[in-house]
């Protein structure tokens, strides 16, 4: 039996959920109408306002300001590009982004950069994946357009406090985008320090292809999709409402009981690392109160993390890895080059996300192999102690440099 340990990417989706989605596949088949449309229209239309009105009190936020997208990406992309392009005649060009921010937000922000001549500066983090609030500050100075944060970070499960950040942006007059994509409903919060947040339902074993974005009343925002009056003309074409049922479902199956499951899963995981690994250290919040629940991620020494992948695959253990390989590049994860590891060392990274449907059990299976693989790949390869010595010194010397390593391909992708 295969066991799913990457419930960072994605999750199952509950049975409640899909019992829940399932009438408006097969019987409420009309698209949301007002109450001068057909029954069905007039269903889905109160099934509509039922999803956005449990999402919106999750939030904190009012019902007006939600918008229903189709996931992290669109959601992303219609808080910055729409908001960039919408005060674009703004005296400022400047977005500030953390530099552990996801792909989800660096592409859109290099494409504004790149097409509509918007400028980019990253916020420094420190070695736990935290935004420097001091650097923060200082590039506030240059009284940018927006500032754009994760809440909490999918690869290092670094839980930043939006409150202080959301303070530091709104005394300089800068609005703040969050995006609560892994951290929604694991993390109490109150989107209505913020201006705009992102949210996904397939982490949260809802369906995939479905998200929002809150969007603070009044604020100015260009629609990435025209054609229609749906999403408060915000966000044209017809709403998928068996996904959005679905999502709404998902934040309400989402219990503290779950929580507290996926929090003892995650303290577990690093007791069984500590007691049968060795070479290895966490990455992210030393702090386990300051990190998503459910996430594990460590980087274990002198192993490939594609390679422990592989090996875990074949095994019927699914993992995740934050090294190169794993992203189609030969750079090494940007977020753990943020955070301050040299390449040589992120290529072990090794990432676990934890959900209701694991159990202790899997686990105890997971670290007897993983423990085993580790030790299969170290013996074969010519990585060791000296070896790391040795490449250390010659960084130190000036023979090798991190950009040696890495492929220039930021110029080759086009939209």
């Amino acid at each position: 039996m295969k066991v799913f340990l990457d419930n960072n990417a994605s999750t199952r989706v509950d049975d409640a959920v899909l019992e829940a989605m399932t009438p408006f596949f097969t019987e409420i088949i009309s698209p949301p109408s007002s109450e001068y449309g057909n029954s069905f229209g007039v269903e889905a239309q109160e099934a509509l306002s039922n999803a956005r009105e449990i999402i919106a009190n999750k939030l904190n936020v009012d019902t007006s300001e939600i918008i229903f997208t189709s996931g992290q990406a669109e959601s992303n992309n219609t808080a910055l590009k729409g908001f960039a392009l919408a005060n674009e005649k703004s005296d400022s060009k400047l977005i500030l982004a953390s530099a552990v921010s996801h792909s989800t937000v660096m592409d859109p922000l290099k494409s504004l950069v790149k097409h509509h001549g918007f400028e980019l500066e990253l916020i420094e983090v420190n070695k736990e994946g935290f935004i420097k609030h001091d650097h923060l500050r200082q590039l506030l100075k240059k009284k940018p357009l927006l500032v754009t944060i994760p809440h909490g970070n999918v690869e290092i499960g670094t839980i930043e406090d939006i409150n202080i950040i959301a303070n530091i942006c709104h005394e300089n007059d800068v609005k703040l985008h969050v995006d609560m994509t892994y951290s929604f409903c694991k993390i109490e919060t109150d989107a209505s320090v913020v201006d705009m947040a992102t949210i996904a339902s397939h982490l949260i074993h809802g369906p995939k292809g479905v998200g929002a974005l809150y969007l603070r009343k009044k604020q100015r925002l260009r629609p990435l999709i025209d054609g229609g009056f749906q999403e408060n003309r915000k966000r044209a074409g017809t709403e998928n409402i068996p996904g959005i049922v679905g999502f709404a479902e998902a934040v309400k199956q989402f219990t503290p009981e779950v929580i507290s499951k996926i929090t003892e899963l995650r303290d577990y995981t690093q007791e069984l690392f500590n007691k049968n690994l060795t070479e290895f250290s966490i990455t992210g919040a030393k702090d386990k109160n300051k990190r998503l629940p459910g996430h594990f991620s460590a980087v274990i020494s002198y192993v490939e993390g594609e390679s422990i992948l592989l090996y875990l695959d074949m095994l019927n253990f699914m993992v995740a890895t934050g090294s190169a390989c794993s992203s189609k590049q030969l750079k090494a994860s940007h977020v753990l080059s943020a955070i301050g590891l040299p390449t040589e060392i992120s290529h072990g990274s090794i990432r676990l996300g934890l959900s209701k449907y694991n159990e202790k059990e899997q686990l105890d299976e997971f670290i007897v192999q993983l423990g085993q693989i580790v030790e299969r790949l170290r013996a074969m390869s010519p990585v060791d102690q000296d070896f790391m010595r040795e490449w250390k010194e010659m960084k130190e010397n000036g023979e090798y440099t991190e950009e040696d390593h890495h492929h220039h391909d930021d110029d080759e992708s086009e939209e």
